[in-house]
């Protein structure tokens, strides 16, 4: 009996052990990431993907090293100057259109596991959800979305370890920008950011309110609340700036508004402290750029030109392994 005992002791263990195999397999086996978007404030770790699609986040996935992964990108992309110098086999790489307008025969061509893109344009969002296509959606209203953001792309692309490092030494010069302007002396200096129309200013949410602050600037927008505003003329004047920042991608620039009667009076024009940055994304690693910029333009005595130069030659070595574009 005992003999008997053990041998159904041991038919029962056998069925436990090929059930926990079966499990296992159809847990392997199942799609790990829906056609849906993934929501931006996700606690769950993201799975790892093979063929990825960039109609967004292009630059902040450049120095992840991962391009062998990416199957499809935005046709904008082919006219990014970072990209430009960091992916050789750039127009190589098929696009399906844009995070606009998608070509979905040429989407489904490419057979992605994962599409990137911004999760404010929802209706595109509910496109590629309709064809079965798995989405990752984000928009970093703030540093800490950015570096939340980055860390995702990195789960994604297989690349947590360098994900980390990169954000590392993002917030390590925002830091050091953070810390030099923290000892300048006197009042903080009166900064406005124009956008694609020079009368659309920087509200108090955004990536572009914060690094005012975190550069030593008092954004004087910061009683709107909202990322932009366009406000009148009349209220720019009165507003009175001494630095004026002029978004990369605008259609005009600091000789315009020296030349506009209008803007005559206004502080920053007469003193020629009108400034346009380069066209690199806020939402990338060349937010570092955008950031040692700001805090020379609006302190070029305390904070120069080879100070600033120096710091980005060793950061562009670091975090993207090229050099830094002197002529910016």
């Amino acid at each position: 009996m005992r003999v008997r005992g053990d041998r159904v002791n041991f038919k029962k263990e056998k069925t436990r052990l090929l059930t926990l195999i079966v499990c296992l397999a159809v847990l392997t086996a199942a799609p790990k990431l829906s056609a849906q978007a993934v929501e931006p404030g996700a606690a769950a770790p993201l799975p790892e993907k093979h063929r990825i699609v960039l109609l967004e986040g292009y630059e902040l996935s450049a120095p992840l090293g991962a391009w062998d992964r990416v199957v499809g990108i935005s046709s904008y992309a082919y006219d990014n100057d970072l990209l430009q110098r960091l992916v050789p086999q750039l127009r190589e790489i098929p696009s399906p259109g844009t995070g606009f307008a998608i070509n979905m025969e040429v989407m489904l061509a490419l057979r992605p596991d994962l599409v990137v893109t911004w999760s404010r344009k929802p209706e595109v969002l509910d496109y590629l959800k309709r064809h079965g296509i798995p989405v990752l959606s984000f928009y970093p209203e703030n540093l800490a979305d950015l570096y939340q953001d980055l860390m995702r792309l990195g789960q994604i692309f297989g690349k947590n370890i360098r994900a980390g490092e990169v954000s590392g030494l993002i917030r390590q010069n925002l830091a050091a920008i953070q810390q030099r302007v923290a000892n300048i002396p006197g009042e903080r200096v009166r900064v406005v950011w124009l956008w694609g129309k020079p009368t659309i200013i920087t509200g108090n949410k955004g990536v572009t309110h914060e690094l005012i602050n975190l550069t030593g600037g008092r954004n004087l927008g910061a009683h709107i609340d909202d990322f932009n505003r366009d406000i009148s003329m009349e209220e720019i004047v009165a507003l009175n700036p001494e630095v004026i920042l002029i978004w990369g991608s605008a259609i005009y620039g600091p000789d315009d508004l020296k030349r506009d009667p209008k803007w005559q009076t206004v502080q920053a024009v007469k003193q020629n402290r009108v400034f346009k940055a380069s066209r690199a994304s806020n939402w990338s690693p060349r937010i570092v750029d955008l950031a040692w910029w700001m805090a020379h333009c609006c302190y070029p005595q305390e904070i120069s030109r080879t100070e600033m130069l120096a710091a980005l030659r060793q950061y562009y070595n670091a975090c993207l392994g090229i050099p830094y574009p002197e002529g910016n």
